[in-house]
């Protein structure tokens, strides 16, 4: 692997031909560090957590924090929060770049500081949807300016009470409340119409909040998911991020699609309640061996790879992106879908990746929710250099470098956006055809 110019720089993926067994520990995991950095910023006292993952997003949810009060200190392996004990003491201009989630817990976030907060984006998080959370936070009496970004909030009305959640466009406007719930005067009920957006990460959500102590309640009656918040006084806390499986997802899925390759995910569990876990189990269902052991997950490489059929990918629509690139080499077609959070993303995902398979020899048909891949055909000669462009999205990049692996031939231009999840992605890959443990 090498970087090259080809108009802008790009990073070769080559085809992987050293198999063997590899053994890396993906950096922590992106939404449970978003959401720790949540409550320990928000909570009292202080805050240590372990391992967490030090990427764009969280590097600038924590600076946004640090701007309305928080104390923030980043070290190799830990990063460590005063919290302010629900009460932000002053009010800040903060821009949160390409990060959805941060900007959203931020706008939340923002309605508990002592004077008004402006969060703003870059130009892509200007046009991403905010309004049904503007929505739903004014029921409770925060103020705003606008219902796009640059937004300012004013949460000096700010109460408890309950709210009726219609079908939303993305799952981070529930978190985001959930999440400041324990802070807000008679904490907050949310009666979700079902079925809940991407509700894997609400269950993350409610998680993470039990974890920090709050006994978070649910009840379904009907098509109605209720869940109550109540407010909690929350106080420091020790935590360690377990790996990020939606880091973990495209080293498996390297494994998965060549014969006699291995790769031990150390630190993971199957049972994670992380929602792009349930990809990785789902690699064990077309062919590859895929099992738990002392170390973490071990994932083999079998020479099979069956299409995936009709794929509901609902609960893990980010991870359905390296999916996509593994059915590129499957022995049928398939059909992915449940993506409907996915043309909100970084990028129009199901259009880019959908490009971007095409360009490499895939046939492809795409929706507004799913995407219908036939796979390339075997043992086809790569004759020439095919530069694919993520279109400044780290998730297309990376499940496009999968691809690359195994057909060869590939160039990622702007290979710099895995810095929003994945800082290190492109060293480890490295290191999966050098032949070490990465």
């Amino acid at each position: 692997m090498s970087k090259k110019s080809i108009g802008a720089s790009a990073e070769s993926v080559p085809l992987l031909k050293r198999f063997g067994h590899r053994t890396l520990r993906v950096p922590g995991s992106k939404s449970l560090t978003a959401r720790a950095i949540m409550l320990g910023s928000l909570g009292a006292g202080r805050t240590v957590l372990k391992n967490p993952l030090k990427c764009d997003d969280t590097n600038l949810l924590a600076e946004a924090f640090s701007k309305i009060g928080v104390g923030v200190k980043w070290n190799s392996k830990k990063l460590i929060l005063h919290g302010v004990d629900g009460k932000p003491p002053h009010g800040a201009t903060v821009n949160l770049g390409a990060g959805g989630t941060p900007s959203r817990f931020m706008i939340a976030a923002g309605a508990l500081a002592k004077d008004p907060v402006t969060v703003d984006g870059n130009g892509r998080m200007r046009v991403r949807p905010i309004g049904e959370l503007v929505t739903m936070m004014q029921s409770l009496g925060a103020t705003f300016n606008n219902e796009t970004l640059p937004v300012e909030v004013n949460g000096i009305c700010m109460h408890g009470g309950t709210i009726e959640v219609p079908i939303t466009k993305s799952s981070q406007f529930i978190s985001s409340l959930m999440l400041i719930a324990p802070f807000v005067e008679g904490g907050i009920t949310l009666n979700c119409k079902m079925p809940v957006t991407s509700s894997t990460y609400i269950d993350l959500t409610s998680n993470i909040l039990q974890t920090f102590g709050v006994a978070v309640q649910e009840v379904q009656n009907g098509d109605v998911r209720s869940i109550t918040v109540p407010q909690t006084r929350i106080t420091h806390r020790e935590l360690d991020i377990e790996p990020d499986a939606s880091s973990a997802v495209y080293f498996a899925a390297v494994a998965a699609i060549h014969k006699g390759m291995s790769v031990t995910l150390e630190g993971l569990k199957l049972d994670s309640l992380q929602p792009d876990m349930e990809a990785i189990r789902v690699l064990g269902t077309i062919g590859a061996e895929v099992e738990e052991i002392e170390e973490g997950i071990r994932i083999t490489g079998t020479g099979t790879v069956r299409g995936f059929g009709d794929l509901d990918a609902s609960g893990f629509p980010d991870a359905s992106l390296c999916l996509a690139g593994v059915a590129a080499f499957a022995d049928s077609p398939s059909r992915i879908f449940g993506l409907e959070t996915l043309p909100l993303k970084e990028s129009d995902r199901i259009e880019v990746m959908a490009r971007s398979l095409a360009k490499v020899g895939c046939g492809v048909a795409s929706g507004d929710t799913d995407i219908r891949i036939s796979p390339l055909k075997q043992n086809t000669k790569v004759k020439t250099s095919t530069a694919i462009d993520p279109i400044d999205d780290h998730r297309i990049a990376m499940a496009m470098a999968v691809v690359g692996t195994k057909r060869g031939g590939l160039s990622i231009v702007n290979p710099g956006c895995v810095s929003k999840s994945y800082p290190s992605f492109w060293t480890e890959l490295r290191k999966i055809y050098e032949g070490h443990d990465a």
